[in-house]
């Protein structure tokens, strides 16, 4: 995925989740976001915020919201492995 997917797909995930005023899966990913600073440190935040939603909050995501979080998972891991 690249970086503007990547991006597209934290920003829709925002939007439902506020729509929707999902806090919890909000407050995760928004932490995730403002971690991404471009160094490693913040990459692994992000991977531990997705990895948080994904189990503590997997009851309250809708539709395809977890199909995208996996996707963010693998992405996060693959950039942090390179």
């Amino acid at each position: 995925m690249d970086t503007a997917k990547y991006n597209k797909n934290l920003e829709y995930l925002i939007d439902k989740w506020c729509d929707r005023k999902e806090l919890n899966s909000l407050r995760c990913i928004l932490n995730g976001k403002a971690s991404l600073n471009g160094l490693s440190d913040g990459w692994e935040r992000m991977l531990t915020e997705l990895k948080s939603i994904r189990f503590q909050y997997r009851d309250k995501l809708e539709g395809d919201e977890l199909d995208i979080i996996v996707e963010l998972i693998h992405t996060t891991e693959s950039v942090l492995n390179k």
